[in-house]
């Protein structure tokens, strides 16, 4: 049985009342009370005592769907009593069937035949044991049964009978009410008990039952001041909050579920069938309830509903805070039957805009109907550029769908449709195919003002529509594309900014077309990122190229620069060899742009990252990386750009020997227009890197090839991109065509001898396989001291694999030994496929394992990771720790954890000895 919360007081006065009746005295009692304030549960406990002290109990509830049926609640109370004696049972039968016949008109007068049968009845019950008769929600009782038990009390004199009404005041028929206060209140014999709410502690005992002592506590105070300190709401958020097994310490409002709900929901049902509707309006309404507003969806005046929702009875369960939760909403809105919620929705949504609410507020009801609005289509738009600001895009998303069905007006329609397609494609590009054909046909009308074909063309080439996208693109330049306001030529702009981080060719063709337009300000970031990319690519005017991207960059961290530009930064880093700035640059973006562009953005900037690891040699992160962004989307979903995450990993488990896994990312489709991109290229060179694996030489070859001829179509031939020539040599030498390898590296040589650090040190690698053994270790040498100062981990052990081949041929076998070793611990730490030992070579390194020291670290203990690496090589040159942290964008103390590792694998004590023991790792 529930324990009562502070109700010891009341429960004493009762136990006391009861007492009194026992010894023959006639007592009423009156427990007044807002709803839900716990008077059903008192009434109860005292009739469940009375019972067990032997007294005859009858009970009733009263109900507003009865309030006009004379003597009713007589009627209850008889029915619900079963006589045992044969005389008793004679005479309540007669009175029930008086009672039926009397139902059928009203009594203004008391009968004095009933009023007979009644008394006779009541002395009768008395006769044997005290009689307690119990009536619940006494506001709605029939006036005539509230007279006729009146008329009882005065006569029943010292008898032992209990009256008990439960009531809320200024609730029901005014007449009950009058009675209730001018004449049962006032009766001598009468006991009221005005209930008050629970406190702080009342609720903390009530949440005692379902959590521990501490969180009770700490919910306690607002528990008891969501629920105004009914007892029915707070055991149902209680129990709300236990069931939330993912926060159960959340707040009371967040942990409203749908027990608080119902609980509110049945409240509601026991008050007046005006506070239901009223709760129904204030609910449908939600934020924007001004009283006036309220009443005209219910179709009352104003004062009516300030009276109703004022009413000490309702106490305060018509206030927004309770019924503004979306709990109480859903429950207090479901209560409608479908097709009246409808019309309130309806009504609602006609109301709000005309009151002038906020868009959101009128678009949930939009969203909620069918009906076609004419002025939905502005608010809905309104709505969705709201919640975006609030980074709610799917609701955004889903206000622009509704919208774009609202559109009567062609112009309108594409309007939004442009809006939609925009916003679609940052999250689920393969969404917006469906609107492409009617923006592309208004295009081609010349409806398509330039700012609208941005996302347009982007969409259209995103998803390999090449054709579609150039005709719309055509438009910019033949003057048929409207240019809407001072602010279109910026966007023209930025089509041709951002196309070449997809389609070079097009670029071209588009930058043909506008021409004639006037360039965009030079001094803007998009400006400078894609001048400082433009100048990477094409391998000139490089020198300012990288303290420019890295000045968009800073702005974009403060929100500046779009994320086009941002990429188009970063790559500059990238294919400027400048790796660690790259990892420091590209870790801050993606965690500031996180959830601000969306998943597209999120996806490539993860792909950098992947390239990133890949060109550090940690093959292990970049295939992660990989395939986090590969998964970030549905595959249909990155259209054309697939290439770009496949490519790096192919490269990645290709060079880490999982062949296999690799060969099942080429088997993945796909888009032939992606062979026109930037992407498309990259992934050439990844599958001919793969067939070189696989001994697929024609192959590799036919793929480099293809993509270097590409990159020269496009005048984007930039070898930190792609070295396709020194792919292409590589190829060449493993088919012994070693004349047609020599021509391709004296070209490549030739056309850049400067820059491109990276790619020129393999370069050096491949030149060094043409020349004779005794002429390839200088130039090995040379190759490795750049990859060393790169950071490239991966082509610096494959450097000294051939350092060691070349050694051996010569019969230098402790150096053959030395850099063959060198070569495997670098590639173990890589994560690359084992790198197979010339014969004696071998023997050189397990006879120096043999011999190494006792205590001495094994290279398996030199697992050194990529910044551990890159940090103890600059402290063996002799940086400080502060300028070690300012190179690599880092702090010091980041510096001194790498340094304290790497001392502990390389088993040394001190910063001295860091020379001595990198250098047995590498040179």
């Amino acid at each position: 049985m529930e324990k009562l919360v502070e109700r010891d007081e009341e429960e004493k006065v009762l136990a006391q009342i009861y007492s009194e009746c026992s010894a023959g005295r006639c007592q009423m009692v009156a427990i007044g009370g807002p709803l839900a304030q716990g008077k059903t549960a008192l009434l109860d406990s005292f009739a469940r005592d009375a019972d067990t002290a032997g007294a005859t109990v009858l009970k009733a509830t009263a109900s507003s769907f009865e309030r006009y049926q004379p003597l009713g609640v007589i009627d209850q109370l008889l029915r619900g009593y079963r006589p045992h004696l044969s005389g008793a049972d004679l005479e309540v039968r007669a009175l029930v069937e008086s009672v039926g016949q009397a139902g059928a008109h009203r009594h203004r007068e008391l009968s004095a035949p009933i009023l007979s049968l009644l008394h006779g009845a009541f002395q009768y019950l008395t006769d044997s044991s005290p009689l307690v008769v119990c009536i619940d929600d006494a506001h709605f009782m029939d006036v005539e049964s509230l007279q006729y038990l009146l008329a009882l009390m005065r006569r029943m004199g010292g008898a032992p009978l209990t009256v008990v009404l439960a009531y809320c005041p200024g609730m029901g028929r005014d007449t009950v009410q009058r009675i209730l206060q001018a004449e049962v209140l006032r009766m001598p014999n009468c006991t009221q008990l005005d209930l008050e709410p629970l406190s702080v502690t009342g609720a903390a005992t009530v949440l005692e039952e379902y959590c521990d002592l501490e969180t009770a506590n700490r919910l306690a105070a607002d528990t008891a001041a969501l629920c105004g300190g009914r007892p029915l709401l707070v055991h149902a958020l209680a129990e709300d909050c236990t069931a939330r097994t993912a926060d159960p310490d959340s707040p009371p409002p967040s942990a409203a579920g749908s027990a608080f709900g119902r609980a509110v929901l049945s409240c509601l049902y026991r008050a007046e069938p005006v506070v239901l509707r009223i709760a129904q309006a204030i609910a449908a309404l939600g934020e924007f309830r001004s009283a006036s507003a309220v009443a005209r969806l219910c179709g009352m005046d104003p004062g009516s509903v300030e009276c109703v929702v004022a009413s000490p009875g309702v106490g305060g369960l018509l206030e927004h805070e309770l019924l503004g939760l979306p709990c109480v909403r859903e429950v207090v809105l479901g209560s409608l039957p479908a097709k009246e919620r409808h019309e309130l929705r309806g009504r609602a949504a006609r109301l709000l805009y005309q009151e002038g609410a906020p868009a959101l507020v009128t678009a949930e009801h939009l969203m909620r109907i069918d009906d076609a609005v004419p002025w939905a289509r502005q608010v809905l738009c309104d709505a969705a550029e709201q919640a975006l600001a609030a980074g709610d895009h799917e609701q955004a998303v889903g206000y622009l769908e509704r919208a774009h069905r609202e559109c009567v007006d062609g112009r309108e329609r594409v309007e939004t449709a442009a809006r939609l397609t925009d916003l679609l494609w940052h999250y689920d590009p393969a969404a917006v195919k469906s609107y492409l054909p009617e923006l592309v046909a208004a295009a081609e009308e010349g409806e398509l003002s330039v700012r609208q074909a941005v996302p347009v063309v982007r969409s259209l080439l995103w998803n390999g529509q090449v054709e579609q996208a150039t005709r719309v693109m055509a438009r910019f330049g033949d003057g048929t594309c409207p240019l809407t306001g001072k602010d279109a030529l910026p966007y023209a702009e930025l089509i041709r900014r951002w196309l070449p981080l997809t389609y070079p060719g097009i670029a071209r063709t588009a930058a043909g077309a506008d021409r004639a337009r006037p360039a965009a300000r030079p001094g803007t970031a998009e400006h400078r990122a894609a001048a400082a990319f433009g100048a990477v690519l094409r391998s000139a005017g490089e020198e300012g190229a990288v303290p420019a991207a890295e000045l968009v960059l800073r702005e974009a961290l403060a929100g500046a620069v779009n994320p086009a530009s941002s990429l188009a930064s970063l790559m500059v880093l990238i294919y400027s060899d400048n790796l660690d700035k790259a990892s420091v640059w590209c870790d801050a973006l993606r965690a500031s742009l996180r959830g601000t562009y969306g998943l597209v953005w999120n996806a490539l900037f993860t792909c950098a990252r992947a390239e990133i690891h890949y060109r550090l040699g940690d093959l292990a992160n970049a295939n992660r990386q990989a395939r986090a962004a590969l998964t970030l989307m549905p595959r249909e979903s990155w259209g054309a750009a697939i290439v770009i995450p496949l490519s790096q990993l192919i490269l990645s488990t290709t060079a880490m020997g999982n062949l296999a896994e690799a060969e099942s990312y080429l088997d993945i489709a796909v888009p032939s227009a992606a062979f026109g991109t930037l992407g498309g290229v990259v992934y050439l060179d990844a599958r001919g890197n793969f067939h070189l694996a696989r001994g697929r030489y024609d192959a590799a070859l036919q793929d480099f090839l293809a993509a270097g001829h590409l990159m020269k179509l496009w005048e984007a031939d930039c070898p930190s991109a792609v070295p396709w020539r020194t792919n292409a040599a590589r190829a060449y030498l493993h088919m012994g065509r070693v004349a047609q390898a020599r021509e391709l590296l004296t070209e490549r040589m030739s056309l850049f001898p400067l820059g491109h650090a990276r790619a020129r040190s393999l370069t050096y690698r491949t030149v060094a396989a043409t020349l004779r053994p005794d002429e390839r270790p200088p130039v090995l040498l040379k190759a490795a001291n750049i990859l060393d100062r790169c950071g490239d981990s991966l082509n610096l052990a494959y450097t000294l694999a051939d350092l060691g081949r070349a050694y051996e041929s010569l019969g230098q076998s402790v150096q053959a030994c030395r850099h063959t070793l060198k070569a495997r611990t670098l590639a173990e730490r890589c994560s690359a496929a084992p790198l197979p030992d010339p014969p004696a070579t071998a023997a050189a390194v397990r006879e120096k394992a043999e011999t190494r020291p006792a205590g001495e670290p094994g290279p398996a203990a030199r697992r050194l990771s990529s910044a551990e690496w890159r940090v103890a090589s600059l402290a063996a040159r002799g940086s400080t720790n502060e300028q070690i942290a300012r190179k690599l964008f880092i702090t010091v103390s980041t510096v001194e954890q790498h340094l304290t590792r790497a001392y502990r694998k390389l088993g040394i004590r001190r910063r001295t000895q860091l020379p001595t023991s990198l250098s047995q790792l590498v040179p």
